[in-house]
């Protein structure tokens, strides 16, 4: 019978494992970057390594990026230098609150998170939009082998579900709910289904259908932003540096068939009425994206 450290163990070299030297010292440069220290017991604790492996994993890190960290004796830590340049991970503070976020929203365990000192945080929580797996494998498996699939689906513009017949080819995100891409039979075009409407599979045949022929898909237009006139000047200032904006403008690039999705997100699918404190941001080429605009206000 395994005891409690027999098992422990086994975690520990299953972890050790699948990690090389690349991904700890990508760990080494992370933790220096945002804790601004790191010690030889944090790399065994977290890949389940030996301590003199952790102190040759330091010692190759600083063989890369000598200039990076130095020893506090007191401390018994290495800390971040004021010369410190990352040299292995991205220094956008993205990387680190896309950590925070995984976590919290539970998508990455706190034990696979490179974070180490957590602030006190937390997130917004929207409604979810489940999606049984079977019908995510179902559409997942058509995609791959090239099929189509007979479904019962609950279209809002509907009273009632219906059965119909789709040649999925892709799958997306809309910023909260994910879609189906997928040639519709019974309108003879491409279009999104939400997964969570999907009722029911009921069979599945070869398709014809060739997924490149979705133009829609395939094509990639530029969505243009910039502050809105009747900003003072600090505002417009302020807008810039909130959206990322670079001479003034942002620029987007998406998917002809994704950017419905886009204006809707950024609010720009509402009569342009709107007070100037409640959208500060217009389309700079509003004429070239009109279709899509008048699609999203339906």
């Amino acid at each position: 019978m395994e005891t409690h450290v027999e098992i422990a163990s086994d975690r520990r070299q299953s972890k050790s494992a699948r990690w090389g030297q690349e991904r700890r010292l990508e760990f080494i440069d992370f933790r220096l970057l945002w804790d601004g220290r790191i010690n030889r017991g944090e790399l065994v604790d977290f890949f389940g390594i030996s301590i003199q492996q952790a102190s040759l994993d330091i010692a190759r890190y600083m063989e890369l990026a000598p200039q990076n960290l130095e020893y506090d004796k007191s401390e018994k830590v290495y800390r971040a230098t004021s010369a410190f340049m990352p040299a292995i991970t991205p220094s956008e503070s993205q990387a680190f609150l896309n950590q925070l976020l995984g976590v919290a929203a539970g998508t990455l365990l706190p034990s696979m998170s490179f974070v180490g000192w957590r602030p006190p945080y937390d997130v917004v929580r929207f409604p979810t939009r489940p999606i049984r797996s079977n019908i995510l494998v179902s559409v997942l498996w058509a995609i791959r082998d090239k099929e189509e699939i007979e479904f019962t689906y609950q279209s809002m513009r509907r009273p009632s579900a219906a059965r119909r017949w789709i040649a999925p080819h892709a799958i997306a995100f809309d910023g909260s709910r994910w879609h189906a891409r997928a040639w519709c039979y019974e309108n003879n075009d491409f279009r999104d289904f939400v997964f969570s409407r999907i009722q029911e599979i009921h069979g599945s045949r070869k398709t014809l259908i060739d997924p490149g022929s979705d133009d829609n898909w395939r094509t990639f237009i530029n969505v243009i932003l910039r502050p809105r006139d009747g900003l003072t000047e600090h505002q417009r200032l302020a807008i810039q540096a909130d959206f990322g904006m670079q001479d003034g403008q942002l620029v987007i690039s998406s998917r002809k068939a994704l950017a419905f999705y886009l204006l809707r997100q950024l609010q720009l699918d509402r009569p342009p009425e709107q007070s100037i404190q409640a959208q500060p941001i217009e389309l700079v080429n509003a004429d070239e994206l009109r279709p899509i605009l008048e699609g999203a206000r339906k």
